[in-house]
């Protein structure tokens, strides 16, 4: 694993077997979380940590972008939660 020390407003730059590119930008740090911002192809799969721990455990639920039966809100747009 690659570790970086980056100040708020900097970031990296992946580049995929294809040659297509994946931006990451350091948005924002208050206390202790990271506001991200990442630009990359539509077709690239991003997803937090707990919820691919939760596809790779078969819940069929995360894929969907809901926790449940009945749950309407669950893991959609994450980004639409998080505030300003």
């Amino acid at each position: 694993m690659l570790v970086l020390t980056v100040l708020a407003g900097s970031g990296l730059t992946m580049t995929l077997d294809n040659g297509e590119l994946v931006r990451v930008k350091i948005v924002r740090v208050t206390g202790n979380k990271v506001r991200l911002g990442i630009d990359a192809p539509p077709d690239v799969d991003i997803l937090r940590d707990k919820v691919q721990q939760r596809i790779d455990n078969g819940d069929s639920f995360a894929v969907s972008g809901h926790d449940g039966p009945g749950d309407t809100d669950g893991l959609q747009d994450a980004a639409a939660t998080d505030g300003p």
